[in-house]
């Protein structure tokens, strides 16, 4: 939103976080940071290669959004140094210099690939259907290996189904870095999707509620009704969007949502597993709710999914590794039952886990 506006206000933090999930004490404390204003920095994702050192993937965008537009896919050496005082450590993070990302047949507005922790290997993110699942493979990151093709492709008929299916209504693309789950054998990663306003706000679209229903929507099956003309017509714009406090507040052209997604640790690498959308908890709800890092925490290996929130507030969202298990859908399930993709907004109440929630029927 900063960068919307003309200002360069990236910020580079360390931070120590501390808590438990099931008692919702949970702190995090700023150890130092750094403004990163030489370029318009967007989608930052941290993670670490084989040899355990610290990187930054980026996209540097280039040209004005509405005009002549591209971006430069790269990553960047993290060097952090701390000292002890009284007190909170001083931490002082910088980066490297850029390192370039090279896929010759890379779009010029193409980003969101998701890199995997602890290896040199990175996801391209198909915008739109997602799949086939095509992975990269740079060698190292101090000197990434240029790529004229895929180190290896995985197509699964889920990703042609659901392009058919909702077109541009809903688009999927990469989120989070991936990491190994316990016992090694699958990864895991958090994408966002992009759906269509008029998919969970007819209201928002003028004469649409007359032609779909005012019902409250979960999905986009009340569209995929409609005729392909009248369903290609339907605008994308900004609306007035009237929250749970009853105040208005502008929502943007589009909604954000994070899914979760499994694939094999081995060649070809499947994708598996997908969970139907949700939205972390938002205030005001402007629609952009959008996935950068993701981590296992303390003993019990809690999910750690840190998200942006209206493109202003960074913030955590914790999963145990039941709740995880609970949203996965077997990507053969999922294409069966395509049109009832939903995307709920879930209430995280504190010490009540969300799998006996949604059992309950706490969550929607």
């Amino acid at each position: 939103m900063d960068a919307w506006n003309g200002t360069l206000a990236n910020l580079l933090a360390v931070i120590r976080l501390r808590g438990r999930r099931e008692t919702g004490n949970f702190t995090a404390a700023v150890l130092g940071y750094r403004y990163l204003n030489e370029f318009n920095y967007e989608d930052g994702r941290l993670f670490h290669d084989q040899h355990g050192r610290l990187f930054l993937y980026l996209s540097l965008p280039f040209g004005k959004y509405g005009g002549a537009r591209a971006s430069v896919n790269t990553v960047f050496r993290v060097m952090i140094t701390c000292r002890r005082t009284p007190g909170p450590n001083k931490c002082d993070p910088r980066l490297g210099p850029p390192r370039l990302l090279r896929y010759d047949h890379s779009l010029a507005w193409d980003k969101n690939w998701v890199p995997w922790n602890g290896t040199s290997l990175m996801s391209y993110s198909h915008y739109g259907p997602f799949g086939p699942h095509s992975v990269f493979n740079w060698s190292t990151y101090r000197d990434p290996m240029p790529h004229a093709r895929f180190y290896s492709f995985a197509n699964e008929t889920f990703f042609s189904t659901f392009s058919r299916t909702f077109g541009r209504l809903l688009q999927l693309s990469g989120g989070t870095p991936a990491i190994l789950e316990p016992g090694g054998k699958s990864y895991i990663a958090v994408g966002h999707l992009r759906v269509h306003p008029g998919c969970l706000h007819p209201e928002s679209i003028p004469g649409l509620d007359k032609v779909v229903g005012k019902d409250v929507r979960l999905n986009c099956a009340h569209l995929l009704r409609l005729d392909a003309h009248l369903k290609g017509a339907i605008p994308f714009q900004t609306f007035m969007f009237r929250g749970p406090s009853g105040n208005l507040s502008k929502h943007y052209h589009v909604d954000y949502g994070l899914f979760l997604y499994r694939f094999r640790a081995g060649p070809p690498y499947t994708i598996t597993h997908l969970s139907h959308g949700f939205l972390p908890p938002s205030e005001g709800h402007f629609g952009i709710v959008f996935p950068s890092g993701l981590e296992r925490l303390g003993r019990r290996g809690d999910y750690a999914i840190s998200y942006g929130d209206a493109d202003q507030v960074a913030r955590i969202l914790l999963l145990s590794p039941a709740d995880v298990d609970m949203l996965m859908v077997p990507l053969s399930v999922m294409e069966k039952r395509l049109a009832g993709l939903s995307v709920c907004t879930l209430p995280f109440a504190e010490g009540v886990p969300l799998a006996l929630r949604l059992q309950s029927g706490q969550g929607r």
